[in-house]
């Protein structure tokens, strides 16, 4: 008993009277100028500390939150002022930019109160906004979720201040007489590298930032219910332009479309009007749910996605870009281990192809104690690629006591004249005190192809900390022919135990140091349906952050075991021959700090590779000119060297690599432009992406995107193919209409 007292002990410590936020009957009209009047009478939060460089020591500048209401708004003013004024440091315009790279503030609202899912605003001395969604108090993070709400910022002679309008009708609450939600402000001086954050209860906590154990209880009377109607219409006009092989292969011949043709009806005229047209519609009945409906799902915004450079022989899971399925992902996402079960991806996506979609539905909602959500998608067929296919999910959670613990259940089922897939799991996150944490998933996929119910299970033990020893402990088998269609398997067929031990010490008053991490990793790897060994790996880490962010990282010395049981081409003309592979590698990673207008990124990799040797060097170099233009360089250099027994006519050395550049020129907060250059070597192509947005209020966009495919080593390929391999000019325009 005495032990069960004293694991509850912290949950009591922290425990409070929620804090009843002030109601004002006149409205406040944003200035960014925060005035003795107006917020006179607010609920203040002021008792920041230092999340970083010296966790949990009072912060050594000052900043001072507030917070009111009234029938139709959340109202939050925040006011920083520092120490030498010159340090003050803010270049983004962009709504949506991430802004950690600047001064700010955010504000973290737990509107259910179940210490589950978050909603961030935050906002810099230009006044940007950056909103998103944090689940699983800081391991899931959905940086596209977008809302409604207002800001407007000052910079002063001795700082800045910030005024804050949220309608309650873009928050999601239960509905009562009462509402209590959790709440903290986080503020980021960057020149000093200090992150505070108000209140912080429990600095020992890993991810103590975004932990709501570090939270206020605030209280609210009869908030509204609100049901607004969001209807958003779009209509786009495109022009592609493309150069193929014609059918004997001796040149290549031009064709030209303009308006995208999917297929809709046979009409062709008809047909152009209705695949350029559509339409995205958001009610909200009650606080507590909402109903997406989408009719011709675009993503002709979409920013382009990254060249991947593979030189594992797994696959790479692509993040999700487009919008309609970033929003709600969180409650979604079933992927403790390495797997998701639900990969938005596979729906309007094929062998890299697009797939039109006809129309989705999605219908979401939930309380303190369970949470629900529905998503289907009917996708149109394309001829010699995909059948006519219904794409659905269903996801419930019930949330499990008062520290973030949860047990869910997810379907998936993937419906069309091919190959029908379903999907049925379960999974648990169960905090079992704020350090220690368990997480299982079990489920079963029925495939047409692969036959009856074939299952997968995991289970892991987690007790990280920031101070002090910890151990990571998972164990996870996809059976032979376990198959989820909608979602992501990066290594099917194997079992896999992960042993993580580890130390870690977050510093409170180091002379130079912030952070400091070391420890074992070891996984293993079997094939389930013949308990063969695979990949094994073991190797000793360590992390050391300076007190002005820069971060060294060490994998050393990294010692792989991998057997293949058949021969893996990892390049035209170089087959790696099936056999037991001993690798000895190292690999130091070095970023600098965040205290600077720029930031580099080095992440080297060497040894010995499948009988060859290896040298990867991935770089990112970024540097934040001013608020109008930001520059990004980088890419992933892979040098190999393997036998002269593995190729076939072609040199023992490959160079498998990808370069890139990002340019982003902000002309004011309505107005930006973003170029995306790539460039990778196993295909010979570049490409460019240049997005235009203009966003004169919010819920009003045009775009102007331009995408150009290019052939670069033209000489090697006969016929000698044009340098234009495609190129696509998009105009689209969105208006949303609220009731």
């Amino acid at each position: 008993m005495r032990y069960i007292i004293l694991a509850l002990l912290p949950t009591y410590l922290f425990a409070q009277n929620p804090i009843n936020i002030p109601k004002v009957e006149t409205p406040i009209e944003l200035d960014g100028q925060v005035t003795t009047n107006e917020w006179q009478h607010a609920y203040i939060l002021y008792d920041f500390k230092q999340i970083e460089p010296n966790l949990g020591l009072p912060a050594t500048e000052s900043a001072t939150i507030r917070v009111l209401y009234d029938d139709t708004y959340l109202y939050i003013s925040g006011v920083c002022t520092y120490l030498d004024p010159s340090q003050l440091f803010a270049t983004t315009l962009e709504r949506d930019a991430v802004q950690l790279k600047d001064d700010y503030i955010q504000i973290h609202l737990d509107t259910y109160n179940d210490k589950i899912n978050t909603l961030v605003f935050r906002t810099n001395p230009l006044g940007a906004r950056q909103d998103m969604e944090v689940s699983r108090n800081g391991e899931e993070f959905n940086t596209s979720w977008n809302t409604f709400w207002t800001v407007r910022s000052t910079i002063l002679d001795n700082g800045w201040s910030t005024e804050i309008r949220i309608p309650f009708s873009s928050l999601r609450y239960k509905m009562a007489s009462e509402n209590i939600m959790g709440i903290k402000a986080a503020v980021k001086y960057k020149l000093k590298n200090e992150l505070m954050v108000a209140p912080l209860n429990a600095p020992d906590i890993p991810a103590a930032l975004y932990h709501f154990t570090n939270s206020e209880e605030i209280r609210f009377q009869n908030l509204p219910a609100a049901k607004p109607l969001y209807i958003t219409p779009y209509v786009k006009a495109n022009y592609i332009s493309e150069n193929t092989l014609n059918e004997a292969q001796t040149t290549y011949t031009n064709s030209t479309l303009f308006l995208e043709e999917k297929k809709f009806s046979d009409n062709r005229t008809l047909d152009k009007i209705l695949s350029n047209v559509g339409l995205d519609v958001k009610y909200k009945p009650n606080a507590s749910h909402t109903i997406d409906f989408t009719l011709n799902t675009d993503f002709a915004q979409a920013e382009a996605d990254d060249r991947i450079i593979n030189i594992s022989r797994f696959p790479i899971f692509l993040p999700e870009k487009r919008l309609f399925f970033l929003e709600n992902a969180d409650l979604f996402n079933a992927n403790q281990f390495d797997h998701r079960l639900f990969n938005s991806r596979r729906i309007g996506i094929q062998d890299g192809a697009a797939v039109p979609i006809v129309a989705g539905l999605r219908f979401t909602g939930g309380n303190s104690g369970l949470q629900y959500g529905m998503l289907s998608m009917q996708t149109h067929e394309v001829e010699d690629l995909v059948g006519s296919t219904n794409h659905s999910v269903i996801r419930l959670k019930k949330n499990v006591g008062n520290l973030g613990s949860y047990i869910g259940l997810i379907n998936t089922n993937r419906i069309g004249d091919e190959l029908n897939n379903h999907l049925l799991a379960v999974d648990a996150n169960i905090r079992i005190t704020n350090t220690i944490r368990t997480q299982f998933t079990a489920g079963v996929t029925f495939d047409q192809e692969m036959g009856d119910w074939k299952p997968m299970y995991g289970a892991s033990l987690n007790t990280f900390k920031n101070n002090g020893f910890g151990i990571n402990y998972r164990f996870r088998e996809y059976t032979e022919d376990f198959n989820p269609r909608l979602g992501f398997v990066e290594q099917p067929n194997t079992k896999r135990l992960v042993l993580n031990h580890g130390w870690r010490k977050a510093y409170s008053n180091h002379s130079f140091l912030q952070f400091l991490s070391m420890g074992h990793y070891f996984t293993k790897n079997w094939l389930s349906n013949t308990g063969q060994p695979g990949l094994f790996q073991t190797n000793i880490y360590l992390t050391a952050i300076h007190k002005k962010g820069g971060r060294l990282t060490m994998f050393f010395p990294i010692y792989q075991e991998d057997n293949l049981y058949s021969d893996w081409e990892i390049a035209d003309g170089i087959t790696i021959p099936s056999d037991r592979y001993v690798m000895w590698k190292f690999n130091p990673i070095f970023v600098t700090g965040n205290a600077k207008p720029y930031q580099i990124r080095l992440d080297t990799e060497f040894g010995e590779f499948y009988g060859g040797n290896q040298f990867t060097l991935s770089y990112n170099v970024s540097y934040d000119v001013s608020k109008n233009f930001k520059a990004e360089l980088g890419g992933a250099y892979n040098q190999l060297r393997f036998p002269e027994r593995y190729t076939q006519n072609v040199s023992r050395k490959v160079n498998l690599s990808r370069y890139f550049s990002r340019l982003k020129f902000n002309f004011s907060a309505k107005a930006t432009l973003n170029s995306y250059l790539q460039y990778d070597t196993r295909a010979d192509k570049m490409t460019w992406n240049l997005r235009f947005r203009y966003n004169p209020i919010e819920g009003t966009d045009l775009f102007v995107v331009y995408n150009h495919n290019a052939n670069v080593d033209r000489d090697q390929l006969s016929p000698r193919p044009p340098f234009t391999s495609s190129q696509l000019f998009i105009v689209k325009f969105s208006k949303t209409i609220i009731k």
